[in-house]
């Protein structure tokens, strides 16, 4: 016999509870990665959403490091 579940249904959207889902994965080079990661936050910027664009910014600044060697 299954167990009643008693407790709160849980929201999938990340905006009431304030955590971002984690960002799709970018397959490629480092130097590929580092563009993707830029056009993303092109994309985001034209959308408005600044905070996601400043995090494909730094996604792609990882990259760039990690193709240097710095990483």
């Amino acid at each position: 016999m299954p167990r009643p579940n008693f407790s709160k249904p849980r929201s999938n959207t990340g905006a009431s509870t304030g955590v971002r889902p984690a960002p799709a994965r970018v397959n490629g080079s480092a130097l590929q990665k580092q563009t993707q990661w830029l056009a993303r936050a092109t994309d985001a910027e034209r959308t408005g959403d600044s905070v996601e664009a400043e995090l494909c910014r730094q996604y792609a600044e990882h990259w760039f490091r990690v193709s240097r060697g710095q990483d």
